[in-house]
């Protein structure tokens, strides 16, 4: 349904289908690691008041991540060559500082350097993220979508 071109042209206030629910694009967020550019999508949805991320990969080649889970963390995350999510063993796949630039629905936009560790074993990934110099590190839960599965209601 959606081509990877169409995933990384929306915008705040477009609306998609994925996995049988409807959602407002709320945030979009360009990532730029020496050159290597992806995008992210905060997605909304009113119906089941329930919030996800698109992150879309630089690569088309690659598959969409939907993550739908996220929590703060107390300390800062130490990156290794691996790490046991939920008794499974997930080898380390990136990292680095990507700088960042919001386009917000309704707010004003923000920009700043994001540290990030990804993790990665089948379809699920677990990253880690700081923004800014507040420190506040979360980990996010994330699985892999076929582009397709996503539809561009307008």
């Amino acid at each position: 349904m959606a081509s990877w071109d169409e995933l990384t042209a929306l915008r705040p206030g477009a609306a998609v289908r994925h996995d049988r629910e409807e959602y407002v694009i709320e945030r979009t967020i360009r990532l730029d690691q020496e050159g290597c550019v992806w995008f992210e999508h905060r997605l909304s949805s009113d119906g089941s008041g329930r919030t996800v991320w698109l992150e879309i990969p630089a690569d088309p080649a690659e598959r969409v991540i939907v993550y739908d889970s996220s929590e703060p963390l107390g300390a800062p995350h130490e990156p290794g060559p691996e790490i046991v999510h939920e008794g499974e063993r997930m080898p380390h796949v990136m990292s680095g500082p990507a700088t960042y630039r919001t386009i917000e629905r309704s707010a004003a936009a923000k920009s700043g350097v994001l540290e990030y560790h990804e993790y990665a074993a089948g379809g699920r990934h677990v990253t880690y993220e700081c923004r800014g110099a507040e420190g506040l590190w979360e980990v996010s839960e994330g699985r892999e979508a076929d582009p397709a599965e996503i539809e561009i209601l307008g």
